[in-house]
């Protein structure tokens, strides 16, 4: 299914929606590709890593919650697709098209905030009469 642009009516209520989904996940495989950004390819995605307590917290341990975000709109089918070639351990698809891949030591499903670059697209910034 093709991602079809909706009508820019109420964006802001759109980027607040999302559906979140659990993988296996590989988490070398997800730490591998978002822990060297500067390797000399282009990626269509941005990283955001974030401190966050494991679950063994009586040790103190902390972690980084690493999550992706793809620059452009994107079905939600392409993004389960996309999370789940990462490695990712879960992702959220954002009802304004933004897709968030998920990081295996992230609870509640990483950031619940639509951070997409490209997403929504520049003609629904802008709310229409």
């Amino acid at each position: 299914m093709p991602y079809l642009q909706p009508g820019c009516g109420n964006i802001s209520l759109m980027s607040k929606k999302s559906h979140v989904e659990d993988f296996e996940g590989v988490t070398a495989l997800f730490e591998a590709l978002t822990s060297t950004p500067n390797d000399g390819y282009t990626y269509d995605w941005q990283v955001f890593s974030i401190p966050t307590k494991t679950d063994d917290e009586q040790h103190g341990v902390i972690r980084n919650c690493t999550v992706l975000y793809l620059d452009q709109c994107t079905s939600w089918n392409k993004c389960r697709r996309t999370c789940h070639k990462t490695g990712a351990a879960s992702y959220r698809w954002f009802h304004d098209g933004c897709c968030e891949c998920i990081g295996g030591f992230c609870s509640n499903y990483g950031i619940n905030e639509s951070r997409c670059s490209h997403c929504p697209e520049p003609a629904c910034d802008e709310d229409e009469d």
